[in-house]
This record gives structure tokens, C-alpha cells and sequence, in this order.
């Protein structure tokens, strides 16, 4: 009898042995390894917004991050096809490039579409925008969340603009997507794309008249040291849009997928405050160095660019978003 028990014993102890194995190999479960790259500076307030995403994903102690700035892993549509091809790669994107994935995608990006940046993350709960993300994954594009905020875009050239008229003949770099270029077209500049690495060099030499962009992006740059102006004509309010390739995304758990994009969305409302208080910092800092930060009445560039909608075919989506959006 008593060999029986020790039998018996032996065996459950054996078996409760075998379960702490388990759970001690399932805690030990193999890290999810993934990049975040962008083409701004390290002190860009996206590039900070990433290193947020990053202390967020790893304390959840199912991520390694490793970031890339500056263009390191290439410019953004280069990053974003690594992701579709299967690296595990995120690209901070933005509505203008991706629309040549998903064409109505690219309103959001149109020039003044949003009240304000709090909307966006009204955008992400919309039908508009679950539809598109069904459509994005046709393309083996995982759109993770679209509620970054990078700023408003404005004209920094040697020029003082005060009417779209002003802008007539100047060459000014933007994104090469249509919807930009149309529109900085119907403004009466001549869009210029080419890559933000470039755009000092090309306005020192004379190659560009001024570039449009975001005051965070702006300054770190240091555009104060070769153009006079920074026309606040706010035509674009820049979404940076965290993507990557969806066959990666689809090959991780339910918890892991949620967490992802669960980081990725609080750090956007997070930098969102960030970009803010940063846009009053630099702008107050780029006055003191010589900048003259030139207010003006935006409501004749609004009038400018309101045939685009019509061109790109824009114009019932326009007033279909903005229904869902509670405008």
C-alpha cells in the first residue's frame, strides 16, 4: 500500500512539475523584433512620439524595438515596400503617399479638411475609415492607426507671401503625392518634391525658392538660417500615419496585434500635446534668430484650393467625411 502512494505521488509530482515548466517556457516566449523608421531628425517631435511607441511596446515585454532616423533605412515609400515584401518594418507615413494605395484615403490629407487635430481621433472610429483599412489590407498594407499630428504646414521661402499670387513662379518643395502638388499648384507655386534630406542644400544653392512644411520639422532643420519667412498660411494639417506590411502584422497574436496598435495610438494622442507645445516653442526661438513669422488671412488660400476637391474627385467624399465626423 505504502508503495502504491509513493507511486502515486511521485506521479503527481511529476505532473505539477511538467505544468511549472510550461508556464515558465510560455513566459519566456520569444520577443516580437520589429523597426520604426522615419525621415526626420532625432529631435522631430514624430521621432520623439516614436521613442514613446518604443519604451511603451517593450514594456509590455512582447517587442524589441529598434529605431531609425534621419532616411537611415531609406525614404518612406522604400521602408513601406521592405514592409510589404515581409520586414518586419513600420514606416511613419502620411495620407498624401498612401493614397496611391487607396485613393479616398488621401482626402484626409486634402488642405483644410480638419477642425482641429482632436478630430482624428474621432476619424479612426468612422465607417469611412474601417472601410479603407479593409481596402489598404487588399494591398498588403497594414495602416495602423492615423492619429499622429506632425503640425500644420506652412510656406517658408525669402519671400513674404500674403496671397496665393505672391507664391506665383516660386519653385517650392513638397510631398510628391497629387494631392499635394495640386494643391500647392493651385496656390500659384510650382511644386518641387524631392526628399527633406535635400531641401537645405537645394534652397542655399538656389535650386528651390522655399519649401512647405511643419514648424517641427522646420527647426530642427534650421531653415531660420537661410529663409526670411514663415508664411502661416496652414494649408496642410500633416498626419503622420504609422504603417506596415499587413502579412507581418497578420502573422502575430490577437494580443499582440492589440497591443501594437493600442501603443501606437495613445502615443499619438500623447505626442499630439507634444507637437503643440513645441510648435510655440520653436516658432517664439525662430523670431529671436531673425525669422519674421508672418500671420495673414488664410481665407483667400481656403478659396484657392477648393477646385482641387473637385479635380481629384474629392468633393462628395468631402462632405460625406466631414457628416461622420460631426462637422
Amino acid at each position: 500500500m505504502k508503495k502504491i502512494f509513493m507511486l502515486a505521488l511521485g506521479i503527481v509530482l511529476s505532473i505539477l512539475l511538467i505544468g511549472c515548466g510550461g508556464e515558465k517556457g510560455a513566459g519566456e516566449q520569444k520577443k516580437i523584433k520589429v523597426k520604426i523608421a522615419n525621415t526626420q531628425g532625432e529631435k522631430d517631435t514624430q521621432s520623439i512620439g516614436m521613442v514613446d511607441v518604443k519604451k511603451r511596446l517593450e514594456e509590455s515585454g512582447l517587442f524589441e524595438v529598434e529605431l531609425f532616423f534621419s532616411s537611415s533605412l531609406g525614404g518612406t515609400d522604400d521602408v513601406l515596400e521592405q514592409g510589404i515584401q515581409g520586414v518586419p518594418v513600420i514606416a511613419m507615413s502620411d495620407p498624401g503617399r498612401l493614397a496611391t494605395y487607396v485613393k479616398e484615403y488621401g482626402i484626409i490629407q486634402m488642405p483644410y479638411i480638419l477642425k482641429d487635430p482632436e478630430q482624428l481621433d474621432r476619424l479612426i472610429e468612422t465607417e469611412l475609415y474601417k472601410n479603407w483599412e479593409k481596402e489598404f489590407e487588399k494591398h498588403g498594407v497594414k495602416i495602423i492607426t492615423s492619429n499622429w499630428y506632425n503640425g500644420p504646414r506652412n510656406f517658408v521661402t525669402n519671400k513674404k507671401i500674403d496671397v496665393p499670387k505672391d507664391l506665383n513662379g516660386l519653385k517650392i518643395r513638397t510631398i510628391g503625392s497629387e494631392l499635394f502638388t495640386e494643391s500647392i499648384k493651385a496656390m500659384g507655386a510650382v511644386p518641387t518634391p524631392m526628399e527633406w534630406s535635400e531641401v537645405y542644400a537645394a534652397i542655399q544653392q538656389g535650386a528651390l525658392d522655399g519649401c512647405e512644411a511643419q514648424t517641427p520639422s522646420v527647426y530642427p532643420t534650421r531653415l531660420y538660417e537661410i529663409c526670411k519667412y514663415l508664411n502661416k498660411t496652414e494649408h496642410f494639417d500633416l498626419i503622420t500615419v504609422p504603417v506596415m506590411g499587413a502579412d507581418v502584422f497578420n502573422s502575430w497574436s490577437k494580443e499582440a496585434q492589440d497591443t501594437f496598435v493600442k501603443a501606437f495610438e495613445e502615443a499619438g494622442r500623447e505626442n499630439r500635446k507634444i507637437v503643440a507645445n513645441t510648435i510655440e516653442e520653436y516658432e517664439k526661438e525662430m523670431a529671436e534668430k531673425g525669422m519674421i513669422i508672418n500671420k495673414l488671412d488664410q481665407n483667400i488660400f481656403k478659396d484657392a484650393v477648393e477646385p482641387v476637391y473637385d479635380k481629384l474627385g474629392y468633393r462628395e467624399l468631402k462632405e460625406e467625411l466631414l457628416k461622420q465626423l460631426g462637422n
